[in-house]
């Protein structure tokens, strides 16, 4: 039996309250935009399968990555054509019991028992019809997918669309279809990243938290140029933990600004004491996460923090990474403006690991360009001539649009003379210094 036939068999035309049963069907199982079936059916489906004769199944639940930004580019209708082109799929899938429009660009699917090698197979088709505007052939379409693909569905049903949320929401790589299956791991690492964000104000007020810094050089006169503040935990003052162990998770949880707004302060606090001991003053770089970025408030958090502690704002360099995706780029340029404007320094961290660079140096207003440690280590290896005719273009195009270069990971001398010789500004790696705590830090500025 067909969903269509379903259809039938549910409908029944007689009157209530002057509106028909069809009609209040219609309103309760149906969405708008598309005509096809929303979460509400879907949930009955969900709840109730083995009455349509289904015995197991797989779930799949979707979206489309940067969406709002083809509604930005080529209008709503446009839009809406896109959303009504993926249940019209959905609907021809013969290997699909049940789909829905969920909400918004979300979708979900109810899809036969078949091997994960077939399941994937046969997503990655699906997606691949997909994948262009009909409208703009040139504009290609990315899907973001988790799939629960579990034993035991009748023990599960209540949370299985939990699952395939939870590792659709794993796919985070630009420019590419990410189909991802749900595993206990992800559920532990989920679990995980709730219990660090719980933590966050103890450790605060336990004052767990410690900024390193690990400076800059000029591979000219070898002298300190500048720095970039490091976020370090302290755990229960037990032991140092390094942002890998637990920024990721906060970054999933979006509470990374939390971190952002505490090492701005703690990198405040510190200039204005050194400036009052008349210590050497050098711009000290800090993280501005894509949580934060898009804090429509940013601004006014940046000022109230540095303009309470009197610091130039020349001294202050907010970090992008580039690697990061932004979904409204318009809006994260816009910020950048402002900043600038306010007389503060920002740089782009990693470059050379994404897909948009050139395209991001002509519209952004950068003061500096970090490039990323990839590029340095393949100098020194034995097919590195691409990287060393990458690297010297990179240095040149920051000389011509007046943006202070800076290599990151530098740790040889072979590195450091090479890289001298073509052109980069500073250097940032262990050939001068690893992140240092605040008090050895500070003897370098003496």
């Amino acid at each position: 039996m067909t969903a269509e036939d379903f259809k039938k068999v549910e409908k029944n035309t007689s009157s209530i309250d002057g509106f028909s049963k069809e009609e209040l069907y219609n309103i309760a199982f149906f969405e708008s935009v598309t005509n096809y079936y929303n979460w509400n059916w879907m949930r009955e489906k969900l709840t109730n399968y083995e009455q349509y004769g289904i015995d197991d199944f797989i779930f799949v639940h979707f979206d489309v990555k940067d969406f709002k930004m083809v509604n930005e580019l080529y209008g709503h209708v446009v839009g809406d054509n896109l959303l009504r082109r993926i249940c019209e799929a959905m609907k021809n899938c013969e290997w699909s019991y049940f789909s829905c429009r969920c909400d918004n660009d979300n979708f979900a699917m109810m899809v036969k028992r078949m091997s994960r090698e077939e399941i994937k197979t046969k997503l990655e088709q699906f997606f691949d019809n997909l994948s262009v505007l009909p409208e703009d052939p040139s504009y290609p379409i990315y899907f973001r997918c988790g799939v629960a693909d579990i034993n035991n569905v009748k023990d599960y049903r209540v949370i299985i669309t939990d699952m395939a949320k939870l590792a659709q929401n794993l796919g985070n790589n630009a420019n590419v279809t990410e189909i991802m299956f749900y595993t206990d791991e992800m559920k532990e690492e989920q679990i995980k990243g709730k219990v660090i964000k719980q933590e966050i104000s103890r450790a605060l007020s336990n004052n767990e938290f410690l900024v390193y810094y690990q400076p800059k050089y000029s591979p000219v006169t070898n002298s300190i140029v500048g720095a970039e503040a490091l976020i370090r935990w302290n755990y229960m003052h037990k032991e140092i933990w390094g942002p890998g162990k637990f920024v990721p998770y906060l970054e999933k949880e979006r509470a990374i600004d939390i971190i952002d707004r505490f090492v701005l302060e703690q990198v405040c606090i510190k200039l204005e004491e050194w400036k009052h001991l008349g210590k050497k003053l050098v711009p000290i770089s800090v993280n501005l996460s894509k949580t934060h970025l898009y804090n429509p408030t940013i601004i006014q958090k940046i000022l109230s923090i540095v303009d309470k502690y009197d610091v130039e704002r020349r001294f202050i360099e907010f970090e992008l990474t580039e690697s990061s995706t932004y979904e409204d780029k318009a809006y994260m340029i816009k910020v950048m403006n402002e900043l600038r404007n306010l007389g503060f320094l920002l740089s782009i961290d990693d470059f050379g690991t994404g897909y948009s660079s050139l395209n991001l140096l002509s519209t952004m207003p950068l003061t500096t360009l970090k490039i990323d440690k990839s590029f340095i280590d393949s100098i020194e290896e034995s097919d590195g001539s691409k990287a060393k005719f990458i690297l010297k273009d990179i240095f040149g195009m920051t000389k011509h649009l007046d943006i202070t270069s800076v290599a990151e990971g530098v740790e040889t001398e072979n590195q450091k003379e090479l890289i001298k010789q073509w052109g980069c500004d500073y250097i940032q790696g262990y050939y001068y210094s690893k992140p240092l705590p605040v008090a050895e830090f500070e003897k370098l500025l003496i």
